[in-house]
């Protein structure tokens, strides 16, 4: 359940040609290889060819985009926090 304040980070991808997102925060760049977002849940990489915004609504957290995907790949807010292998190694 959805609580007050909070925006629903969901994905919904038809055919690898229509994207839909809610939980959008802002949009840091684009072009029309990749779209770079923040979303509620982390940072996103949307990655293709062809890439365009077709609907934004920040104050909703809701974007539609259309083009080709190639890829979506998340950039975890906190992944500087955490300590990896190489780290313990290291110390």
């Amino acid at each position: 359940m959805e609580t007050m304040g909070t925006k629903k980070a969901e994905i919904v991808l038809s055919d690898r040609k229509i994207l839909e997102l809610s939980g959008i925060e802002d949009v840091i760049s684009f072009d029309d290889l990749s779209i770079y977002l923040i979303t509620t849940v982390g940072n996103l990489l949307i990655e293709g060819s062809e890439l365009h915004i077709t609907t934004l609504d920040v104050a909703l957290g809701k974007m539609t985009v259309e083009g080709m995907i190639r890829s979506m790949i998340y950039n975890d807010k906190d992944n500087k926090k955490k300590s990896g292998f190489f780290s313990n190694i290291l110390k």
